[in-house]
């Protein structure tokens, strides 16, 4: 299940779209429905041939935010001879939208609230949040066959200490040759 915070996390990942003929995502509202507007929206499924086709977008993705960067050019008038092209200022302007937790209609006004595209290349930069299941590898533990044990699977996910796991899932660290090696503590040490 996904409340298991130890095979779970939640991913943060940027997608830069074409805004010409639109972003090509069916969106879903999976909780929702207040009056202010709140809930979760998530993709639904990336349409074949649209715009954010290929780009990483992912069914289940939910969209959390959104920036669109215009850029306009202007030519300053301050040569000193009128033979001379004039430099070229690009000034930019930044759209910011928030649509984390929004339901369906608000996630949607929000996006429809940006100006048209002003070129066919310009892009939207998506935030979106992806729930990803933790790498993990199975650690095998076996034992020698004069200790009369079975051998012992564990899964450890990323940057989880071996011989912490190894304790808190009652696997026995001494044996009698481990004494040896023992600081003298808890007899834990293994």
């Amino acid at each position: 299940s996904a409340r298991n915070r130890r095979e779970y996390f939640v991913d943060t990942l940027r997608f830069a779209v074409k805004r010409e003929g639109g972003l090509g995502l069916m969106l879903r509202e999976i909780a929702g429905g207040r009056e202010d507007g709140a809930g979760i929206t998530v993709v639904e499924e990336v349409l074949p041939g649209g715009n954010a086709e290929g780009v990483g977008i992912a069914e289940g993705d939910s969209i959390v935010g959104a920036t669109l960067a215009l850029r306009q050019s202007s030519s300053s008038s301050s040569s000193a001879q009128s033979n001379e092209t004039p430099p070229l200022q690009t000034v930019e302007e930044r759209i910011d939208l928030a649509t984390e937790c929004l339901g369906y209609d608000a996630t949607i006004s929000a996006l429809a609230s940006l100006p048209p595209p002003s070129s066919p290349s310009e892009e939207l930069l998506l935030t979106v949040k992806r729930i990803r299941r933790q790498p993990g590898v199975d650690v095998t533990l076996r034992y020698p066959p004069s200790s009369n044990e079975p051998d012992a699977t564990l899964r450890l996910f990323a940057g989880e200490n071996l011989r912490r796991a190894m304790l808190t899932r009652g696997i026995k660290l001494n044996d009698p040759l481990a004494r040896r090696f023992d600081s003298g503590g808890r007899g834990d040490c293994g």
